[in-house]
């Protein structure tokens, strides 16, 4: 049977008055997991308030080796 490790990420925004994900910073993230082998799973949206995303949670799973 095989099993597996999990990981959470949570990315936020950055800015004030125009705040954003940093898509440089979070593509070069997601590439050195890929490369762990990590695989994203899952992607989910939290909100602050008036429909405002707060932050972006990333779950990822692979194959254990324990």
């Amino acid at each position: 049977m095989k099993k597996y490790e999990y990981k959470v990420i949570k990315t936020t925004q950055e800015g004030f008055w125009n705040p954003q994900v940093n898509e440089i910073d979070l593509t070069s993230k997601l590439n050195n997991l890929g490369q762990e082998g990590w695989e994203m799973v899952s992607a989910v949206e939290t909100n602050s308030h008036q429909g405002s995303t707060k932050e972006i949670v990333l779950f990822f799973k692979r194959e254990a080796t324990f």
